[in-house]
Parts: structure tokens; sequence; C-alpha cells
């Protein structure tokens, strides 16, 4: 009996940890950690933000380009429509300070997939960026397909926003996601 204890006690416990070593962690895998990003968009400051409007509208994005001048954050918002465009400064402390780097190039695309609700991508193809390259280069991703796409210029692949950002007839790598929460007020973007 005591050769059985010592066998649970101990290599049960080893046996165990060398299984979850082992195991893929999908949820890992899914996102990027190659490019850091830290965004956060508190939507009772902008209720009428293109934005705020997305987030409980499946089918709906917008890329959301970040730039900082004279010690705030400006944040340039483009619709998946082709058609509306908004320049929103964020004016609050609170705001400013939760607003870190944003993904390859301080641009992510930002909406509500018809499947899988608030999603985040990078703007950049992942496949024509050079990893871990901060030096500002940008290939950012052009709205196709009705705005329910993004096509590199460069590669001419096209990636679909509703499928979690995968390629769709050419292969090569899905865009590089981000987690998103969305308590319907307080929006958050990160690695």
């Amino acid at each position: 009996m005591t050769i059985r204890k010592t066998i649970i006690n101990t290599v049960l416990p080893v046996l165990l940890a060398v299984a979850s070593l082992c195991s893929c962690d999908k949820a890992e895998e899914t996102y990027g950690s190659n490019y850091p990003c830290a965004f956060a968009f508190d939507t009772r400051l902008h209720p009428t933000s293109l934005l705020t409007r997305v987030m409980d509208n499946p089918g709906s994005f917008v890329r959301v380009d970040v730039r900082k001048t004279q010690g705030i954050n400006r944040l340039s918002i483009s619709s998946n429509n082709g058609i509306d465009t908004e320049d929103l400064p964020i004016t609050t402390d609170r705001e400013n300070y939760r607003i870190g780097n944003v993904g390859a190039a301080n641009s992510i695309i930002v909406g509500c997939s018809v499947f899988n609700g608030p999603c985040a991508y990078d703007s950049q193809c992942p496949n024509c960026i050079v990893t871990g390259d901060i030096s500002g280069v940008s290939i950012l991703l052009a709205w196709t397909r009705g705005g329910q796409a993004v096509t590199c210029g460069k590669c001419k692949r096209s990636y679909e926003l509703n499928y979690d950002g995968r390629p769709t007839e050419t292969g090569g790598r899905p865009l590089m996601r981000y987690k998103i929460g969305y308590n319907g007020v307080e929006m958050t973007v990160y690695n």
C-alpha cells in the first residue's frame, strides 16, 4: 500500500506537469505577442464614435491608427464601409495613460465578427512584415469584399475578418490577433 501511495504522490504529479507542458494551448497560439498592444477606449466618453458603434454591429470593423501629438493620443478611425472616417483626440489623462503601443505600427483593426463577436487584429500583413521590426515600416491592409476582408497590396493575400483573420485562398499565416475585452462600456485590446 505504501508503494502505491508513493507512486500516486510522486509520479502522478510529475506526469500531470509533463502533460500540461506538452499540451497545445490553442488560446495562447491564437494571439500575437511579437508586437506590444495596449489600448483602452471608454465608450461613455465617445458615444457617437465609429469605434463605439462597431462593437454591437456584427460585420462592422474599423481601422484605428494611433499617433501622439502635443502629449495626447489622437485616433484616426476609418470604417470598413470605405466612407466614414473620424479624427478623435483622446483628452482625458486616464484614457491617454491606458493607450500604449498599439501593434506593429500603432494600427489595429477592431470590430464585431458575425460569428465570434468582438475581435481585434493587427493591421499589418503578417506574411510581409519582418517579425519584430518596429521601425515604422508599414504594410497596411486595404478593405475588400465589402469591408468583410482586408488585402495586402504587396503579396495580394486576402484575410477574412469574420473568420479569425485567416487567409482566403492563397495560404500563409492568418492575421495577428489581439485579445479584446468589452463589457458594454469599456473596450480593451491587449496581448
